[in-house]
């Protein structure tokens, strides 16, 4: 196989897998949403508005869009020693102070 067609083999590979991200935009969407909502489902800030269904139906009715105001409380108790899963079911290292 030529230096050329090895490339353009690649190049098509790569084509292949951005048309499949592109073409199916809402479905990977829905997957990404389902699968923060499933992780975060035991939150403290998401339990608030989730009253034992945590589908992405739910989340548009019932949680609002925020502001950085709006969950810095929730920001601050971890920044003073609460465990992560005030806001996040992932363990939280680090905040970045400007």
């Amino acid at each position: 196989m030529s230096l050329t067609s090895d490339l353009s083999e690649k190049s098509s590979d790569k084509m292949k897998v951005l048309e499949d991200l592109t073409s199916n935009v809402t479905q990977i969407q829905d997957n990404v949403l389902e699968e923060i909502l499933t992780l975060n489902a035991n939150t403290n800030y998401l339990q608030k508005f989730f009253l034992g269904s945590f589908d992405k139906e739910s989340f548009k009715k019932n949680v609002p869009v925020v502001t950085y105001e709006d969950v810095k409380p929730y920001i601050e108790r971890v920044v003073n020693g609460e465990p992560s899963n005030v806001i996040s079911a992932r363990p939280i290292t680090g905040f970045v102070l400007r």
